[in-house]
C-alpha cells in the first residue's frame, strides 16, 4: 500500500515538472523532452512492473512526438527573420480593433527596435497621422491620391516613414501625389476586404483617388486561413457558392467549431499535426485568396472608380524563386500568380523592379524586409506604370 502511494505522488511530481517546463518555456516540445527524460527515470524508480511499463511506453510516447516534430520541422521552410527579436514602445502594438482584430491609433507613434543577438538591425520611429495611416510627405488637398494597403512591406517595417515605398512614390511625383500609407504589419487579404466591407475606407472617396496600390507575399495565404498566433481576433471569411462570407472571427470559429479550435491549437505547438491536412488547406487558402483579391479589386472600382495595383514578392514564370516562408511548393505558387494575372489588374514583380541591383542592399540584414533601395526603385516602377506609355 505504501509503495502504491509512493508511485503516486512520482506520477503526480512528474507531471507537474512537465507541465513547470511546458509553461515556463511555452513549448509542447520540450514538455515532451522533459516526459521522455522522467519516463526513464520512471522505469527505475517506480515499482511495480506494471507502473514501470507505463513509465517506458510513456517514454516511448514522448520520443516519438520529439522524433515527429523535429523531423516535421526540418521540412518546413525557416522565415525570413527566423533569430531577430522586436521590440516595441508601447509594448503592445498595434493595439486591439474591433474591427480588424489590430489597427494603429490615431495620431500617435511607436519606436520599434530590432536585434540579432547583439547586432541592433533597426530603430526606428513610426508616427500616425489622424486617420490612423502612417506619416508621408504632404500634398495639396486637392491633388491626386493613391491608397497603398496591405501588410509590413506596405507599411515599411524596419524603416523610416520617408523611405517607406508610399513616402517614395510621393516624393518621386511631380507635380505633387498625396500617399495614404494604410500598410499594418501582419495583415492579410481579409484584413483589406474587411476595411473596404466595414466602410473604413469611405473617408477617402472626395480625395479624387487615383489608384488603389497594394503587396502581396506568399505568407498571405496562410494568413487568409487565420494560421498565425497574431490572426486569432482578425476576420475570417469563407467561400459560398463561389462568393465571400465573413463569418466573425478566427478565435468565434474556434470556439463553435471545438475540432477546428483543438487542431490550431496543437498544429501551433506540433509542426508535425500542423501538417496534417495542410495540401487540402493549401487549395482552400489559394481559393480564398484569389477570390479576395478579385473583391479588391471590384470594391476599388466601386468605391472609387480606380484600378487595383498589384505589386508582387513572389516567384513567378521567369523568377521561379522562394520568398518569405511560405510552406507552398513553388508550381502552386507560380500557378496561383498566373490565376491572378486573370483579374486584368495591373501587376509588378519586386524582381523586375530590383533586378541588376545588388542582392545585398534589398533587404534590411537578417529582418528580410525591403530596404530603402527596394522601396525607392519599385516606386519609380510604379510611378511609370501609372503613368502609363
Amino acid at each position: 500500500m505504501a509503495g502504491r502511494f509512493r508511485n503516486f505522488w512520482l506520477v503526480g511530481a512528474f507531471l507537474l515538472v512537465i507541465l513547470g517546463v511546458g509553461l515556463v518555456l511555452q513549448s509542447a516540445l520540450w514538455a515532451c523532452v522533459a516526459a521522455a527524460l522522467l519516463g526513464i527515470v520512471g522505469v527505475v524508480t517506480l515499482r511495480g512492473n506494471r507502473w514501470r511499463s507505463g513509465a517506458l511506453l510513456a517514454t516511448a510516447l514522448a520520443l516519438s512526438l520529439v522524433a515527429l516534430d523535429l523531423f516535421a520541422g526540418l521540412l518546413s521552410p525557416k522565415a525570413m527573420n527566423m533569430g531577430v527579436v522586436t521590440r516595441t514602445i508601447p509594448q503592445w502594438w498595434p493595439p486591439p480593433d474591433p474591427i480588424l482584430g489590430f489597427r494603429p491609433k490615431p495620431d500617435s507613434e511607436v519606436i520599434a527596435t530590432a536585434t540579432w543577438g547583439s547586432e541592433l538591425v533597426y530603430r526606428q520611429t513610426y508616427h500616425f497621422d489622424a486617420a490612423a495611416a502612417r506619416v508621408t510627405p504632404p500634398a495639396p488637398d486637392a491633388t491626386d491620391t493613391y491608397l497603398f494597403i496591405g501588410d509590413s512591406f506596405i507599411f515599411g517595417q524596419g524603416l523610416r516613414d520617408d523611405e517607406t515605398m508610399p513616402s517614395q512614390f510621393a516624393k518621386q511625383n511631380a507635380p505633387a501625389a498625396r500617399s495614404v500609407n494604410l500598410g499594418v504589419p501582419g495583415y492579410g487579404p481579409n484584413h483589406l476586404v474587411r476595411a473596404f466591407e466595414a466602410g473604413l475606407l469611405d473617408r477617402y472617396t472626395d480625395r479624387k483617388v487615383k489608384a488603389v496600390v497594394t503587396w502581396i507575399i506568399p505568407a498571405h495565404l496562410q494568413r487568409v486561413t487565420g494560421d498565425g498566433s497574431w490572426l486569432g481576433s482578425s476576420p475570417r471569411y469563407v467561400l459560398e457558392n463561389g462568393k465571400l462570407r465573413f463569418t466573425g472571427t478566427f478565435n468565434e470559429h474556434r470556439w463553435r467549431d471545438p475540432l477546428a479550435g483543438l487542431h490550431y491549437l496543437l498544429g501551433q505547438q506540433f509542426a508535425f499535426i500542423e501538417a496534417i491536412g495542410q495540401r487540402q488547406r493549401q487549395e482552400e487558402q489559394i481559393e480564398l485568396f484569389l477570390a479576395m483579391m478579385a473583391k479588391l479589386q471590384a470594391d476599388a472600382r466601386e468605391k472609387f472608380g480606380a484600378p487595383l495595383v498589384i505589386l508582387y514578392s513572389w516567384p513567378d514564370e521567369q523568377t521561379r524563386e522562394h520568398y518569405g516562408d511560405s510552406k507552398v511548393a513553388q508550381p502552386q505558387l507560380v500557378e496561383t500568380l498566373v490565376r491572378l494575372r486573370k483579374l486584368g489588374a495591373p501587376m509588378l514583380g519586386e524582381a523586375a523592379s530590383t533586378f541588376g541591383t545588388d542582392v545585398k542592399k534589398l533587404a534590411i540584414p537578417h529582418d528580410g524586409h525591403p530596404s530603402a533601395v527596394t522601396t525607392d526603385l519599385i516606386a519609380a516602377r510604379l510611378k511609370k506604370l501609372l503613368d502609363g506609355p
